[in-house]
């Protein structure tokens, strides 16, 4: 079994991490530690790899959330990154002209649909002019679409899979 008491870093935003792991994945010597979005917060837990690797994590007190492309392990044969599993998330994207032409939907509409986002507890990710965030069900979609009816001649929305990591500075419990 493999002990995991800390982060060494991240692929994405280390690039010796990044060049190490391209290495070992040139030669099949790369693990995944694959968790869901909500596994990303927990410190301690015990799962297998995809290649067999028992692996217990037991961070430390107040470390961060998992995040994807963090690095367990490595030495000069073997890489264990976490992989966190993509899931069905809402992409709301307010218009230009919505954002260009109108003072008054400059801050309303996005205030209101960060108010109702809000009231249902969903953690988001803001990307320009996108919110995005997590839905756990094909009803919620519909649903989310009603609530945003009023706008929807400022606003797009899609429905898509992706690996969803909230804003870190979104402090938000979900229900």
């Amino acid at each position: 079994m493999l002990t995991i008491d800390h982060i060494i870093g991240n692929i994405y935003n280390n690039d010796k991490l990044g060049t190490s792991f391209k290495e070992l994945v040139s030669k099949q010597q790369d693990e995944t530690f694959l968790i869901t979005r909500t596994e990303s917060q927990r410190q301690r837990m015990r799962k297998v790899s995809n290649k067999g690797t028992d692996i217990a994590l037991n961070l430390h007190p107040g470390s961060h959330h998992l995040r994807h492309g963090d690095v367990l392990f490595l030495n000069d044969n073997q890489i264990v990154v976490v992989k966190i599993e993509p899931e069905n998330v809402l992409q709301v994207e307010i218009l230009k002209d919505t954002l260009t032409n109108n003072s008054d939907g400059q801050l309303q509409i996005p205030v209101q649909i960060g108010h109702t986002i809000g009231n249902l507890h969903r953690p988001i990710k803001l990307d320009g002019p996108r919110i995005i965030f997590p839905v756990q069900a094909e009803s919620e979609i519909e649903m989310f679409r009603k609530l945003f009816h009023p706008f929807h001649h400022h606003i797009e929305i899609q429905s898509k899979m992706i690996v969803f990591e909230p804003d870190e500075t979104m402090g938000v419990h979900e229900h």
